[in-house]
């Protein structure tokens, strides 16, 4: 990009220390190695209580109108998140020509209650077919943080799409080995989605193992786990080394945590409702098992606990989203 030129961006969430957070910044990177010769401005002077409610959907609905004052002055605008799927107001009164980060979310939810049901499998459903059709009539160019949204999206617009930005915060297999001395190292937060009744089930039915568990996040009362709180990343990645075991979310199967124990050599089991998305990385220590038969699937991990130590012959794709930011140049 040849002339000088100021990119005005609003970021809800840049911590370095939560998932919106490094993949916000994953994205600023890119976009600065994309356009070199331009500067970025964060008009978002916001940077506390992120989880409150109005943080998390009525700002952000302000950020979306304060770009409009950036692209009447002739500025590019840069929307990097909150982007779930299924907010189509976003999306709708975006400045034209916005630069949007990756789009999140996914057709994949728990059900809990009739009103659950409802409101995730029925309405949020229906924010998402009209999202997309928002996105597609003003985007050329698509790009999402995981494929779990590949399902829904025709087959004649699969050649304007980009899956699996989440990937880029892979960093590899990690060549250092610690001693594994930790057999499960869990990670578990209280909300809706994640369903962590397999993690529990898993905690609740082996107390009479002699399994070392350390889990992180939200507590899970129990006198056989040690509960860490929540910890810094560093600390995670560390006890990731030293950890053989852990479990998926049954929401998401590339998750930065899931990413992190792949890269440390960590066996993870996973929900096989997921299986069909499992094609970025190829590694032989992801074991699907049925989250919905925990009996069974529990009995698998406890027989084969000592032979789960395969070779491993692994390979991950790299991403080839270029083309995403070129359009923009």
């Amino acid at each position: 990009m040849k002339k000088n030129n100021t990119f005005y961006y609003w970021a809800s969430d840049i911590r370095f220390n939560s998932g919106e957070g490094i993949l916000a910044n994953l994205f600023i990177a890119d976009i600065k190695k994309n356009f070199k010769q331009s500067s970025l401005v964060n008009i978002n002077n916001k940077k506390e209580n992120y989880n409150k409610l109005y943080n998390k959907y009525i700002l952000n609905l302000i950020g979306a109108i304060k770009l409009w004052k950036y692209y009447f002055q002739g500025n590019k605008t840069i929307y990097v998140n909150y982007l779930p799927i299924w907010n189509f107001i976003i999306f709708l009164i975006l400045p034209p020509k916005t630069i949007i980060g990756p789009i999140t979310g996914s057709l994949i939810y728990n059900k809990h209650s009739l009103l659950d049901t409802f409101v995730r499998g029925l309405l949020l459903n229906l924010f998402k077919r009209i999202s997309l059709l928002i996105i597609f009539f003003r985007q050329k160019k698509i790009l999402f943080s995981t494929n779990l949204l590949q399902e829904c999206i025709k087959k004649n617009q699969l050649n304007r799409v980009y899956f699996n930005y989440i990937v880029k915060h892979f960093k590899g297999f990690a060549k250092k080995k610690l001693k594994k001395d930790i057999d499960f190292l869990i990670y578990h937060r209280l909300h809706n989605n994640k369903n962590n009744s397999m993690i529990k089930y898993f905690i609740n039915n082996t107390i009479n193992k002699k399994y070392k568990v350390f889990v992180f996040g939200d507590p899970i009362k129990s006198k056989k786990i040690k509960n860490l709180g929540y910890i810094s990343k560093n600390k995670v990645n560390l006890l990731l080394s030293r950890a053989k075991f852990t479990f998926g979310s049954s929401e998401n199967l590339y998750t930065l945590f899931l990413l992190d124990s792949i890269s440390r050599d960590v066996v993870i089991f996973y929900d096989k409702s997921l299986k069909k998305f499992n094609n970025a990385i190829q590694y032989n220590k992801m074991i699907p098992i049925d989250y919905n038969n925990k009996e069974k699937s529990l009995q698998f991990i406890v027989d084969n606990f000592k032979n789960l130590k395969k070779n491993n012959k692994n390979y991950f794709k790299e991403n080839n989203d270029s083309g995403y930011f070129k359009q923009y140049l």
